[in-house]
């Protein structure tokens, strides 16, 4: 299990295929579901909020939509996906404390950046919609 797998953390090649996949600091052995999921938070959970971190793809024009993101997933892979959205609430948990802990970090001149300081706010929105579940709104059929 990568830990932080999202686009912006592969290197792709102009036909669009994963050439690298970078950044494995927090790479343990797990439940592949918790790295799918942490992929569709990145995707599009955090939509229509000011993230510095990086750009949603689902938002941008070109890429797929979580919806198919999924159903190929589903195609390729033997897992089953019925608590999909229990590993999307958990995602939308971790990056909530993981935001936290920067935010920590910020606040007490320890961070060295732009863009640090938007993180902190972030966080509440993640708690949200984790804990009402509705961090998988884009698996069960609602936007």
């Amino acid at each position: 299990m990568h830990g932080d797998y999202r686009l912006d953390n592969v290197v792709v090649d102009a036909d669009g295929g994963i050439n690298a996949v970078l950044d494995w600091e927090m790479a343990t052995r797990g439940d592949p579901l918790a790295d799918v999921a942490n992929t569709l938070v990145w995707w599009d959970g955090m939509r229509d909020l000011d993230s510095p971190v990086a750009t949603h793809p689902g938002d941008v024009p070109g890429y797929p939509a979580r919806e198919v993101l999924v159903s190929a997933y589903a195609e390729m892979s033997d897992l089953d996906l019925s608590r999909l959205d229990w590993y999307l609430d958990f995602a939308s948990y971790k990056i909530a404390a993981i935001f936290e802990g920067i935010r920590h970090r910020h606040d007490a001149g320890h961070t060295v950046g732009d863009g640090f300081d938007r993180l902190g706010p972030l966080v509440p929105h993640l708690l949200d919609s984790a804990t009402a579940g509705t961090a998988g709104l884009h698996t069960r059929g609602r936007r």
